[in-house]
């Protein structure tokens, strides 16, 4: 048995209904049962593809005490990506580059991996209040091991009242706070592990996890995909994110470049603390008020590493907020967000500097940039599909703004990296307007506003 083959428990996988009562009953301590009435629904359908995430309501029979009605199965397998990538292949006539026995076999031990890294992330915030960082309750987690090959699942608390919010909608820099809070308090707590417990999770997470995804042949359809967003943004009116799509992949071997932005925490001289990973809207709750959104979980730490903090900002902030506001408060956020390490470090040594962090951030950007830009083919022609017209209208006006000004940042950052490498000067060096003036003097670098 494997990840990527079909079982007989929920929804093709290997977890059965048993196990999960089992462990269940066992977590809380009950000896109810699961009734007649069970069911098992899904909730995750195209907002992540290492899991199947399913909604239970138990139907307790018998029950001894208050027991939650529903709950949350985070069920590890390769299903839900198969079902995506077949579908998508299909619908662009082009090969399936995910649907060969290498790929499936080699991302096996990479999904093994990383959902024993959340469970170990679990296991690190268990001792910290949940106001710090907020988050769901977990019941029960089972890790992969030799003696369980294929039944690698979490057991958590379901959240009914948040709501995630979509790549093409934006987030308001102030309400990045609480977000910021929480990575810090993450970090900080990082820096107290022992050595054998920084052990659980890799230093190499682009070259580990992401080399199967970025490989040159996958890449090429992700540029494919690309294309086929500007060409639709074209016939809308739009002919410069055509431009700037066609000029990105002139730059594309050094924004695939792993094994470098492995080593970026070195590179800077700046102490590797724990990071999320993946941070972007997907993998956070929100409380809705209208149009304001309060943060009020994170979610998915399967990528959770020992990196450079540069890596969850980039992502942050390229994904929640509107070109625009990215440019105008990306400065001002890194050093909000450094404020509250200060904070939770306390009489200690900081693990890196302010300045280092910044250029962090610039030496990333190009790299975390084009890894959001993977999504943005296939959510298009989602988003296409509305049939309400003024929201349709509304959400593609967000994601054209958003890959516009990305796609225009992107080979700034890149030209302006190299060029400042080049003449070994250090960003951190100077004010804004000498940037300004050396990025004018530079005829390949994108005239930004």
């Amino acid at each position: 048995m494997n990840l990527y083959s079909h079982g007989s428990g929920l929804f093709g996988t290997h977890v059965t209904w048993e196990d999960v009562e089992k462990d269940m009953q066992k977590a809380l301590d009950t000896n109810a049962l699961f009734g007649p009435n069970k069911t098992a629904k899904s909730i995750g359908d195209n907002k992540g593809f290492l899991s199947k995430v399913i909604l239970v309501e138990a139907d307790w029979q018998n029950k001894d005490k208050t027991l939650p009605d529903r709950f949350v199965v985070k069920i590890v397998t390769q299903l839900a990506m198969q079902q995506f990538t077949s579908e998508l292949s299909n619908q662009m006539n082009i090969e399936n580059k995910f649907d060969t026995a290498k790929f499936k076999v080699n991302f096996e031990l990479q999904q093994k991996r990383v959902h024993n890294t959340e469970v170990a992330v679990y296991k690190l915030l268990h001792e910290i209040a949940k106001e710090r960082i907020p988050r769901a309750e977990i019941y029960c987690m089972k890790e992969f091991s030799d003696c369980n090959p294929v039944k690698g699942y979490i057991i958590m608390e379901f959240l009914g009242d948040l709501e995630s919010v979509e790549i093409y909608e934006n987030i308001s820099p102030k309400a990045l706070s609480k977000v910021l809070r929480a990575m810090a308090v993450l970090q900080a707590a990082s820096l107290e592990l022992k050595e054998e417990e920084k052990s659980r999770f890799t230093q190499q997470p682009f070259s580990q996890l992401y080399a199967e995804i970025f490989s040159k042949e996958v890449v090429k359809i992700m540029m494919k995909l690309l294309r086929g967003f500007a060409s639709k943004v074209e016939d809308m009116g739009n002919e410069d994110i055509a431009t700037d799509v066609e000029k990105l992949e002139e730059i594309l071997p050094d924004l695939t470049d792993l094994e470098r932005a492995d080593q970026l925490a070195d590179e800077m001289g700046m102490q590797r603390v724990l990071c999320h990973g993946d941070l972007w809207p997907a993998n956070m709750l929100w409380e809705r008020d209208g149009d304001k959104a309060d943060m009020a979980a994170l979610i998915d730490f399967q990528t959770a590493h020992m990196g450079c903090p540069a890596v969850d900002l980039v992502r942050l902030f390229v994904s929640c907020l509107s070109g625009k506001d990215r440019r105008q408060y990306w400065e001002a956020l890194i050093e909000e967000f450094y404020g509250y390490l200060v904070e939770e470090v306390g009489d200690k040594q900081m693990p890196f500097m302010l300045g280092q962090l910044k250029e962090s951030y610039y030496r990333f950007l190009p790299m975390g940039g084009f890894m959001i830009m993977h999504s943005i083919g296939p959510l298009f022609d989602a988003l296409c599909k509305n049939p309400d017209e003024l929201q349709k209208a509304k959400n593609l006006a967000v994601v054209t703004e958003k890959t516009e000004s990305l796609l225009d940042d992107i080979r700034f950052h890149h030209a302006m990296n190299k060029y400042l490498k080049k003449n070994d000067i250090r960003q951190g060096h100077f004010t804004v307007a000498p940037l300004s003036l050396i990025y004018m003097s530079i005829h390949s670098i994108p005239k930004r506003p």
